[in-house]
């Protein structure tokens, strides 16, 4: 599997969207509840295809409020990009179970 992006790239992405979406109430050093929503539904549409699914997404920012300021930071945040990088990872392994020769 070629890739045509580098880590550093990748890097500046998340730090890159984290910004853009933490700044729109002025404190660009954590996402309030609202910003996090919006970034979710933005960036990953399919994890909650119905954005009226309140119920999830609070759940999904009170685990990963670990210092339980009521916001998630830039940690929090890596945190999160980290957990869903590891579910990433084990999807392409486990669909690449019985291939005979490299798996695109």
């Amino acid at each position: 599997m070629e890739s045509k992006a580098t880590l550093p790239d990748a890097l500046a992405v998340m730090v890159d969207i984290f910004h853009e979406y933490a700044s729109k109430d002025g404190n660009a050093h954590s996402l309030n509840k609202g910003e996090f929503k919006e970034m979710i539904n933005a960036q990953f549409p399919h994890v909650f295809e119905n954005s009226t699914d309140k119920e999830g997404i609070q759940k999904l920012m009170i685990d990963l409020d670990s210092d339980k300021s009521g916001e998630i930071d830039f940690s929090e945040y890596m945190t999160f990009l980290a957990s869903l990088a590891v579910v990433c990872n084990e999807y392409l392994l486990e669909s690449m179970k019985g291939c005979q020769k490299p798996c695109k």
